[in-house]
């Protein structure tokens, strides 16, 4: 079955949370109170029909995530000529200096304080302000073309199931 990225991450997504569906209910059913003399009430929980059920959602998911993984290492992203691994790393370095970048910009150029004894102290940035400012607006702009190329990539290439 051939089927877009996009597509096969969501097949995840939905193994996932059937595997978490079937030990919640194993959790809430796997024991069975009652007191004395009562009568126990019957279960249908099977522990090995549960684990065979886990073990087959597992091995989906690992065969889904291999096959993802093999074309992240071979599908190249248009307009940045690199993989989709490689954006996926890019992407998530570029979000980090991002934050960095946005604390910096919070910053004011030059302030002053008085301190305790009187004094009047003064805080300047080593930078331009500005610039900063102008850096993080350009960079969350090709954050935002970055994923829409990464989104365009696993829309339009498919894998092999």
């Amino acid at each position: 079955m051939k089927v877009c990225h996009t597509q096969a991450m969501k097949m995840i997504k939905e193994y996932e949370e059937q595997k978490r569906i079937l030990l919640m209910r194993e959790d809430n059913y796997s024991q069975v109170s009652y007191k004395e003399g009562e009568k126990k009430i019957a279960s249908d929980y099977n522990y090995n029909a549960v684990r065979e059920a886990v073990k087959k959602l597992d091995g989906e998911v690992r065969k889904i995530r291999a096959a993802l993984a093999e074309a992240n290492c071979k599908v190249v992203v248009d307009d940045f000529d690199i993989t989709i691994g490689e954006a996926l790393v890019m992407l998530a370095q570029m979000q980090s200096e991002r934050q960095h970048l946005e604390g910096m910009a919070n910053s004011v150029q030059l302030s002053r304080r008085l301190t305790q004894n009187g004094v009047i102290e003064y805080t300047e940035c080593l930078f331009d302000v500005a610039k900063v400012k102008q850096d993080v607006s350009e960079l969350r702009q090709k954050i935002s073309n970055l994923q829409v190329a990464i989104d365009r990539a696993n829309l339009t290439n498919y894998i092999e199931l």
